[in-house]
């Protein structure tokens, strides 16, 4: 007679072993010990800790962005006025109209705590057909702001 094979297969059962109840409970152990939880809150706690001293350092180290904004905005109304007087007069005319015996309004009004300087302009690479003009605000935020114009 031929066998047939089953889909399903009893294995042969073996005699179970004695296992001590040390083993046994061992075994059923999971999770996290309170040592472990409160090893890993300690370590956490110091992380953060370390995180939120750089942070607050850094943000006090950092300007306010209004005075950012205003010093970069005086750079930049001076840098159209001296342009616009180029524009007027000519390149072989440029100066700094704020210079000038009856210097325009936004010459002589600036907000409390700011001061705008232009140095003299310097030829580029020693060449007369450029100028290098710069701007200097110094206040609670110092910006320089630099072009090269072109005699054209």
């Amino acid at each position: 007679m031929k066998r047939r094979s089953h889909a399903f297969s009893v294995l042969p059962s073996f005699p179970r072993r004695r296992e001590s109840r040390i083993s046994r409970n061992y075994r059923k152990q999971t999770g996290v010990t309170l040592v472990e939880l409160i090893a890993f809150i300690v370590i956490a706690a110091l992380l953060a800790t370390g995180l939120i001293t750089t942070f607050t350092s850094s943000m006090k180290a950092t300007p306010p962005s209004g005075d950012v904004s205003q010093a970069l905005q005086l750079a930049q109304e001076r840098m159209e006025l001296i342009l616009a007087y180029k524009k007027s007069k000519g390149f072989a005319a440029m100066i700094d109209p704020c210079t000038l015996g009856t210097p325009p309004a936004p010459c002589t009004s600036f907000p409390s705590g700011f001061g705008v300087s232009v140095p003299p302009f310097t030829n580029w690479n020693g060449s007369s057909e450029y100028k290098v003009i710069t701007v200097n605000v110094t206040g609670p935020q110092t910006i320089a702001l630099t072009a090269l114009v072109a005699s054209y």
